[in-house]
């Protein structure tokens, strides 16, 4: 294997593949990169058998090949390099030698063969969505996953196809987020998968191109992510997501609408008076078009009011300011509207301009 690159190439296919490489395995060979040059294209790939990542870049192939890199050293070393044409070259098995300027480094390898294969996806439903609408989709949801390995089901992201719709929902089961837009391909019949927020996380940062088209291809354990040249290859949750829609209110005893900008800011400094507080809460009491917000705690109290557009009965509730907060960032509409059924009821956040979202954020107990 012979190839010249840009340290510019190089180092995106380095990062494109990096967070599927797991650097504490007790395998050496999933600690490393799999490069392969072929046609006119340099190919880095990464696995843990979980998930894999494939990235192609151009390179200007003189001898097609494949070799094997540790990961951790070869990402340093492309990091460093200075911004000239790079050569690497395969002399033999067992090194890699890197060319730059007048000066060389060498790098020992490991096996070609030895390198997993990444699983080759022909699922029975195959998918094509805008990349720049599933980097939002993701976007507005993946935050509200929970962190917690120990229920794995919640850290991912349920993905539900329905004729010409696809939905992404999660939920740490103290909020919920759900999201929708419309695929190329209407679907024949109605499916559901999860998948990792992590691995929708990576590939929304890996998007360049919101033009561009997400190619899925699903099995029932697998799943596979084509967007330009980089390939994402997954395995699915294997579980039952519990019935979102059941916390869902259908019906609400008080809609408020108001500035997002306006609510966030008025949320940002009243939960100041709570950042020593275990149960990070603030109070929000709505009534006569006025949205009263108020926080205490040993360093002393907030209060504060914003002027709304409401119908419907006075409520008094209130709400872990992070959950609020969490939402606002990934909220781009002007104005917002939040429904709320009681003080013991969960709160819905919807933007006014975009029936495609929603955000349900359950209440304190104070």
């Amino acid at each position: 294997m012979k190839i010249t690159a840009s340290k510019e190439n190089l180092l995106f296919g380095v990062s494109a593949v990096q967070k599927a490489v797991n650097a504490k395995n007790t395998l050496p060979i999933l600690t490393c990169i799999k490069l392969e040059a072929k046609g006119d294209h340099l190919s880095f790939t990464a696995t843990d058998l979980e998930v894999g990542i494939q990235c192609k870049v151009p390179a200007g192939v003189i001898e097609e090949g494949v070799c094997v890199v540790p990961a951790r050293y070869f990402s340093e070393i492309v990091r460093k390099l200075p911004d000239s044409v790079i050569t690497l070259e395969l002399i033999h098995d067992g090194e890699i030698i890197i060319q730059y300027s007048n000066s060389e480094l060498n790098l020992k390898t490991m096996p070609a063969d030895e390198f997993p294969q990444l699983p080759v996806v022909d699922g029975e439903y195959k998918l094509s969505i805008e990349a720049g609408k599933i980097k939002q989709m993701v976007r507005q949801t993946a935050f509200a996953c929970s962190t917690d390995e120990s229920r794995p089901l919640f850290t991912g992201v349920l993905c539900e196809i329905e004729n010409n719709e696809i939905r992404m929902i999660s939920t740490d089961t103290h909020r919920l987020a759900l999201k929708k837009e419309y695929i190329q391909n209407k679907q024949k019949k109605s499916f559901s998968f999860i998948v990792p927020a992590k691995i929708l996380t990576e590939m929304a940062r890996l998007i360049q191109n919101d033009e561009e088209f997400c190619q899925m291809n699903i099995s029932k354990n697998l799943a596979t992510f084509v967007i330009e040249n980089i390939q994402i290859v997954c395995r699915l949750f294997d579980g039952q997501f519990p019935n979102y829609q059941q916390v869902i209110p259908s019906q609400y005893t008080l809609k408020v609408k108001t500035k997002t900008k306006l609510f966030q800011e008025a949320v940002e400094r009243i939960s100041l008076f709570s950042l020593d507080s275990s149960s990070n809460t603030i109070h929000l009491k709505i009534e006569n078009n006025i949205l009263r917000l108020f926080s205490q705690s040993e360093l002393g109290q907030g209060y504060e009011e914003i002027p709304i557009a409401g119908e419907g009965d006075p409520v008094d509730i209130a709400f872990n300011y992070r959950y609020l907060l969490d939402v606002f960032r990934v909220l781009d509409e002007e104005e917002l509207t939040i429904e709320f059924t009681g003080p013991l009821s969960p709160g819905i956040i919807r933007p006014v301009e975009n029936n495609n979202f929603l955000y349900l954020v359950l209440p304190v107990r104070c």
